[in-house]
């Protein structure tokens, strides 16, 4: 039983680390933009590391205060140092270097187990 699930394993691993060196990234925001299933917190994201942002744009970034760092935001200016990034209500600025990536899908409820856990 178990040699016939080493191959399905290894695939899975492969495609995991291809993904990554990819620069495709899993996270769990604490804060930030709702979707229609819920709160940024309720879910995870799957994002890609990116060192340019477009207005429009939306992010996973670093804030200051650590309690609501990763937020999941939306960006409403770029500069090369500097963007105007809009969370749930607020709007803050932060360095370019502080944003993780491009947002590319929000899979929503696991992260209120995760939360639970204490990710």
């Amino acid at each position: 039983m178990l040699s016939g699930m080493k191959k399905p394993i290894a695939i899975a691993v492969v495609l995991l680390l291809l993904a990554f060196a990819l620069g495709f990234r899993v996270g769990h925001p604490h804060s930030g933009l709702k979707n229609a299933l819920g709160s940024a917190q309720s879910g995870i994201v799957l994002y890609k590391k990116a060192h340019s942002f477009k207005v429009g744009s939306k992010i996973v970034a670093n804030l200051k205060d650590e309690s609501a760092s990763p937020i999941l935001a939306i960006v409403r200016a770029s500069s090369p140092k500097v963007l105007d990034i809009q969370g749930e209500l607020t709007s803050q600025q932060i360095k370019t270097s502080e944003a993780l990536g491009k947002l590319i899908l929000v899979v929503p409820f696991i992260g209120t187990i995760i939360g639970v856990v204490g990710l």
